[in-house]
């Protein structure tokens, strides 16, 4: 559902570039920079979000990942801005995902669906809420 008290097409496009480099920052990271990848997804985070990628990203998991020699590279195939008002937004994301690891006969590609909620602070667009709907695409 579209709201009309967007302010501008300027209004939706900040949204739209805010929300992609979210996207990419969420599915794009290695073993190699782990810490600083999570850093910067953390640096798009607000409310419980925040919490959720401190649990998604604890140390178990980053260990993992480096143990793994993971690498994720998201490429973003389409963005959507489903609502929008002063305060909050809604955008929709199909992501082209390429994981792979030291275990993996090859790069495998999913496919991305994901949700994104975001909330005005002050003058910058934050992530409240995400809802993430993979399918694997190249098994």
């Amino acid at each position: 559902m579209w709201q009309t008290s967007v302010r501008s097409e300027a209004d939706v496009a900040e949204l739209r570039t805010e929300a992609r480099r979210f996207v990419v920052a969420l599915t794009s990271f290695g073993s190699e920079t782990i810490q600083s990848d999570v850093e910067r997804i953390r640096s798009f985070a607000a409310g419980s979000f925040a919490e959720e990628v401190d649990e998604l990203f604890g140390p178990e998991t980053i260990a993992a990942i480096e143990k793994a020699e993971a690498t994720s590279t998201g490429r973003v195939e389409e963005i959507f801005v489903q609502d929008m008002d002063e305060k909050s937004a809604s955008v929709f994301a199909v992501v082209g995902e390429e994981v792979s690891n030291k275990n993996m006969a090859g790069p495998r590609t999913d496919i991305v669906r994901m949700e994104v909620g975001l909330v005005r602070l002050g003058e910058q667009w934050k992530v409240d809420r995400v809802d993430l709907y993979q399918t694997q695409a190249n098994p």
